[in-house]
């Protein structure tokens, strides 16, 4: 038996389905609609992920801290992430992995849940803005969660989305 679809992947997935179609249109509109010869498309691959590491601190710079490790999970690799913290409720991160032929790379804006706590949590949205290799053509979406560990500035990190590459 398949599994039900969380209502959030299925609102991804549908978000995906909608702008692939609006652009394909797009497209055909700007080729000379009917009259013009469509070109072959390009055979995209689209996949869930769920990845998760436990990452270290490597540097910082004020309100910058850059952490690094291993992930695994649909994109088994290494991770390194530039998350912004400033004390806000409001936290931000850049992140790269590194996988098994080519690189993903994406940004997420998260709310800092328990803020006062030595461990707050976080969660926010995320988006997959490029890469190379494999996924030069890299888009997607999907949630961020994670815990700030304010003591080492480690960060525990799980990514849920889907990638279109």
């Amino acid at each position: 038996m398949r599994p039900m679809l969380r209502p959030a992947r299925t609102a991804i997935a549908l978000g995906v389905a909608v702008a692939t179609a609006a652009g394909s249109g797009a497209q055909a509109a700007s080729r000379g609609g009917a009259a013009a010869r469509p070109r072959p498309a390009h055979a995209a691959r689209v996949m869930g992920v769920r990845d998760e590491g436990s990452l270290h601190y490597v540097s910082d710079d004020a309100t910058l801290i850059v952490d690094e490790g291993g992930l695994s999970g649909t994109l088994p690799g290494r991770s390194r992430v530039y998350f912004t913290y400033n004390g806000s409720p409001n936290v931000s991160a850049r992140f790269v992995i590194h996988a098994a032929g080519g690189a993903v790379e994406g940004r997420a804006s998260c709310l800092l849940h328990n803020p006062n706590s030595p461990t707050p949590s976080f969660r926010g949205a995320l988006q997959i803005t490029g890469g190379s290799g494999r996924y030069a053509h890299a888009r997607g979406s999907g949630e961020l969660f994670g815990i700030f560990h304010r003591r080492g500035y480690g960060l525990i990190v799980q990514a849920i989305g889907r990638l279109r590459y």
